[in-house]
Formats: structure tokens, sequence, C-alpha cells
């Protein structure tokens, strides 16, 4: 005889959500949900942030391109005047030692010539100098699509859709192509700025094109004293006419004598005379 097992009546999906869910689980869930209403409400709306449109992004880059052409100008001209000075440079030093004559008055005669392309070389570099230190002190400002560029806002990426009837003529790929340049500079974003790559790039040339000024400087300064060459002492002291050359005058109440100021070109003497005047700014009472 067979075991008759009893029928299993399984209860509905219904049952089973009712029975799971009771009056106290639904209130609990309403009452977390209230609360986080609540909550969302309070809670402040988030800042805008600013927008950057293909206009603003395109300006800046434009102006960031005409910083980089004036200072590469720049630099050109500094190395075209460096370039004739040396040249100047290496024409003297290459003439000094042909200039052999027996009689003194004609050794002098031949030597100023040589003497004064010297100090005419020394000025050219002093002032080359002069005007790098200028620009490496005073830096141009970098445009303010950098500084934007270093808070993190990436430019937009730009989208465009072009109708049905542009595509038959052929214009899709002509402005594919021209916002193929706009569209390599946004993804170069993402690494380090162009304005960055090109400042460090200029205070390169700049250091580089100052230390050579400034050896050539002592290199020249050296040859003028063996050449006998003195440099005039100005600053501090009276004014001299036998050895001073006056390029301008201010005015000072109190004073009781001439003083000079500052020296806009050097003098020398040579074997105890003057060989070129020293041009200063005086004070006079």
């Amino acid at each position: 005889m067979s075991d008759v097992t009893s029928p299993v009546d399984p209860e509905s999906p219904g049952e089973l959500g009712a029975k799971a869910v009771n009056e106290d689980a639904i209130e609990s869930i309403l009452a977390d949900f209230q609360s986080w209403l609540m909550e969302a409400k309070e809670a402040p709306p988030p800042e805008p942030t600013p927008s950057l449109d293909v206009a603003t992004v395109l300006q800046h880059f434009i102006a960031l391109r005409q910083e980089v052409n004036l200072q590469t100008k720049a630099t050109r001209a500094q190395q075209e005047q460096g370039g004739e000075a040396i040249a100047l440079l290496q024409q003297a030093l290459e003439a000094i030692p042909q200039a052999e004559p027996s009689d003194d008055s004609e050794q002098e005669a031949l030597l100023r010539p040589l003497l004064k392309t010297l100090i005419d070389a020394h000025d050219a570099l002093s002032l080359a100098e002069r005007e790098v230190k200028r620009m490496l002190d005073n830096p141009p400002p970098l445009p303010e699509a950098q500084g934007r560029r270093s808070l993190g806002l990436a430019p937009p990426e730009i989208k465009l859709k072009i109708p049905h009837w542009a595509r038959w003529i052929g214009l899709d790929a002509s402005i594919e192509a021209q916002l193929a340049p706009l569209r390599a500079w946004c993804a170069a974003q993402n690494g380090q700025p162009a304005s960055d790559e090109s400042a460090d790039r200029l205070q390169q040339i700049f250091d580089a094109l100052l230390v050579g000024y400034r050896m050539s400087l002592q290199r020249l300064s050296r040859t003028l004293e063996q050449q006998g060459l003195e440099t005039i002492e100005c600053v501090g002291e009276s004014f001299d006419p036998e050895a001073m050359e006056v390029a301008e005058v201010i005015r000072e109440e109190g004073r009781t004598s001439t003083e000079v100021l500052e020296v806009i070109r050097n003098g020398y003497r040579w074997r105890g005379r003057v060989f070129r005047y020293a041009q200063v700014r005086v004070a006079k009472p």
C-alpha cells in the first residue's frame, strides 16, 4: 500500500507580499521618504558653472598666438643685434695684432679707430643686456585663457548638426576641415598648456642670451683694460667739464654743488688723456 502525501497548497505572491509588508513597514518607508524630501528641499542649489563658448576660446587662443609672435620677433631682433656686436668685436680683435708701427703717433692713429670699435661693441652689448634683463624682470602677462585652464575648466566639445542638403553638396567635409585645427587644440589642452611651453622656451632663450652677453662684455672689458682704456668714474662725483658732457639737468633745492646722478654713456681715458667724454645726468641747486 503506497503512502498518500497530503496536497501542498502554495501561497500566491500576492499573499506573501501582504504578509511581508505590514502597516508598520509601510509607515517606516513613508517616514523615510518624507525625511529625504525635506532634506532635499533645504539643500542649496548648485553654483552655476561659467560657460565657455567657442568664440571665447578662439579669442584667447588668438591673443596667445599674437603674444608668442611678438616675443619671437623681439628675440630675433636681440639675436641680430648680438650677432652684429660680436662681428664688430671679432674684427677689432683681429685687427689689433696687425697694428705694429714704430712711431708712437702713428700707432695711436691706427689704434684709435680700433679702440673706438671696441667701445661701440661694448655699448651695443650693454644695451642688449639691459633690454633682455628688462624683459626677464617684467615678463608679459599670460592670457586669461591659461588661467581658466589652470582651474580645470576644459574647453567645450564642438558638435555641429549639418542638414542633409548641405551634405549633398559637400559642405560637411569643408566645415570639418576648417574645425580640425580647433579640435586638435582642444584635445591638446588635456596635457601641458601650450602657453606654458612657449613661456618656458622663451625663458630659456632669454637666459642663454643674457649669459652670452655677459661673457662677451667681460671679454670686452678685459680687452679694453689691456689696451690701457680706463672708465671715468662719474656717479656721486662733482661734474667735471674736462671729462663729462651734460645730457640732462635736474633741479634740486638744497644742493650746494653740481653732482652726477647717473651715467648715460660711459667715458674713457687712454694714456692719461680723455678718449671719450662721459654723458651724464646731473643735479643742480
